[in-house]
């Protein structure tokens, strides 16, 4: 990962970890958007993730949205209007 996709990596894995393994009943829940051209690595870093919660059992745990259905294949998801039920 490089530093940009380590430090989304790292805020996402965090707050799992202190939301769902740590079960905190402080923690709200962690809204995020990573913008970026084609190629910058969002979609690596979101299979990082992803692998993470997987490792916990928890893979149901985060909703990965898209604003295109071909974007939203790339990492498993689902378009925004789907998932936000618009």
């Amino acid at each position: 990962l490089n530093t940009r996709q380590s430090i989304a990596y790292h805020i996402i894995s965090n707050h799992f970890i202190e939301r769902f393994v740590l079960k905190n009943p402080d923690t709200k829940p962690l809204i995020m958007l990573m913008t970026g051209p084609g190629g910058t690595g969002k979609t690596y870093t979101v299979n990082a993730v992803s692998e993470v919660l997987k490792a916990y059992r928890h893979g149901h745990a985060i909703r990965y949205l898209a604003p295109t259905g071909s974007a939203a294949a790339l990492i498993n998801g689902m378009t925004i209007h789907k998932g936000l039920g618009i």
